[in-house]
């Protein structure tokens, strides 16, 4: 599997109408219009044709129906251009040739000066705790990597978009998280997992981004 790219950014619909009146005259109407979703773009275009009346039929073959396509919520970019995501939302990546294969889900975030389990303190400052739910659907056909859930693909970033280059995989966050269900380091193909894991961050506000390999794919805000 290529590199892992997030579904959604972009939605097509076509939708086709074509009505017929006879009283007096023959009417023949057409009207056909393109939508740019506004995740990839923040621009929507259209086009608008219309027939003129009394244009007579011609033999083309009516429109067929047209086939919905999977649509996602548009959502607020952050500074980076990152999607921002909220706890409960669905994150979903696909292979570059395939179907989605992955989703995952921050089902809770908090932040807390102790562990929530075992009462240890952070040496950066902050525990972030997440709960996290995520899949891989295994294809058979096309070669797939492991998606990276270890701190090392997180980073936190500051109110004022200073990104933080210190250790978040610290001793402290380690055990903390070895002390609930810890989240595996990496999700492999046919896997579901569910766990926690703990971030030593410097600050209790900010936001966390997640990376695959080395590109930061979507971001959550701190409560």
């Amino acid at each position: 599997m290529g590199m892992l790219e997030h579904l959604g950014r972009s939605a097509a619909r076509l939708t086709g109408l074509v009505g017929i009146a006879a009283m007096a005259a023959l009417l023949v109407g057409c009207s056909a219009g393109n939508i740019v979703d506004a995740a990839a773009s923040d621009e929507a275009t259209a086009t608008d044709t219309r027939t003129p009346a009394g244009t007579p039929p011609t033999s083309s073959p009516a429109p067929e129906a047209s086939i919905p396509a999977h649509e996602s919520p548009v959502r607020i970019t952050s500074e980076r251009g990152l999607p921002l995501y909220a706890p409960g939302d669905e994150l979903t990546l696909q292979g570059s040739d395939a179907d989605p294969q992955i989703t995952l889900t921050v089902t809770s975030l908090s932040v807390e000066e102790t562990c929530p389990i075992d009462g240890g303190k952070p040496d950066n400052g902050q525990f972030a705790v997440l709960q996290i739910d995520a899949s891989f659907e295994a294809s058979e056909d096309a070669a797939q990597r492991p998606l990276r859930l270890s701190p090392r693909m997180w980073s936190f970033y500051s109110t004022d978009d200073a990104r933080y280059d210190g250790e978040l995989g610290t001793t402290p966050a380690t055990s903390c998280q070895n002390a609930g269900t810890a989240l595996p380091a990496e999700l492999k193909p046919g896997a579901s997992v569910h766990g926690t894991l703990v971030l030593d961050i410097p600050e209790a506000e900010g936001s966390l981004t997640l990376a695959d390999v080395d590109t930061d794919i979507a971001e959550w805000q701190l409560p």
